[in-house]
């Protein structure tokens, strides 16, 4: 596709998402997950430090540090008024962007529904919080925000215990514990609409200008670039694009 058009097309989709009378309450809040095989230990857990920014009917899912090492990558998700998908995957280092389309999406088996949204949003879908028990919480709020604690299993005997956000559908703390493993999700900063990043930290959301200025491709088109090594050179670093792995022979 033309670039042009299709940035065109990206903007128009973010001026929707921004139409006064729509919006949620914007929320940023920067997470570490922990992934730590039992018992945990320092040297065996795997650490991601990351963002999530909601706003209207988008979600930036934006990577900082994996195991220590700097992260360069988001995912970008954005609902359409008709209860389509569209997805980016941005790597900030290159300025460039993959874009997918909901059919994309459908032929790729990535499904896209409102659980599925659910979970991009906030992280816990409501019908997973509704299969856990209510309990008293120890600490009653956080950032300013009250809490609600819910313990229960999930799947198949995963023990699990949320820290619940209500008015911003959104946790504070997640934690999983599996047979062999353990995996935490853990609050680390909040922003919202009326509220300032408590450590300072500037969310580094992907504005429409840098989106615009980003060199875009459509997911669709990767196969043409398969004999152009310059091309192939960034599609490698493109580790956690969907669908990739057909692309990088």
């Amino acid at each position: 596709m033309n670039k042009n058009i299709q940035t065109v097309g990206l903007a128009a989709m973010f001026m929707l998402a921004a139409t006064p009378g729509m919006a949620e309450e914007i929320v940023n809040a920067r997470f570490e997950t922990t992934q730590c095989a039992t018992p945990c230990t320092e040297a065996s857990a795997k650490r991601l430090q990351w963002w999530l920014m909601r706003e209207d009917d988008q979600v930036e899912i934006r990577h900082l540090y994996q195991n220590g090492q700097p992260a360069h990558n988001s995912s970008l998700w954005m609902k359409k008024p008709a209860g389509q998908y569209n997805y980016s995957y941005l790597m900030h280092e290159d300025g460039r962007a993959i874009d997918y389309s909901d059919v994309d999406l459908k032929l790729l088996a990535i499904k896209t529904d409102t659980q599925v949204w659910q979970v991009k949003s906030q992280l816990v879908a409501d019908e997973e919080l509704a299969k856990l028990k209510k309990v008293p919480a120890d600490h009653q709020k956080q950032y300013g925000q009250e809490v609600e604690k819910y313990v229960g299993e999930l799947g198949n005997g995963v023990r699990t215990e949320v820290l619940w956000m209500p008015a911003l559908k959104l946790p504070y703390s997640v934690q999983y514990k599996y047979p062999e493993h353990t995996v935490t999700i853990q609050m680390q900063a909040l922003q919202t609409g009326t509220l300032a990043a408590t450590d300072a930290a500037v969310p580094p959301k992907a504005s429409l200008t840098t989106l615009t200025n980003y060199q875009h491709v459509d997911y669709a088109d990767l196969g043409d670039m398969e004999h152009n090594p310059s091309e192939m050179q960034w599609l490698a670093r493109a580790q956690g694009a969907p669908g990739l792995q057909a692309h990088s022979h």
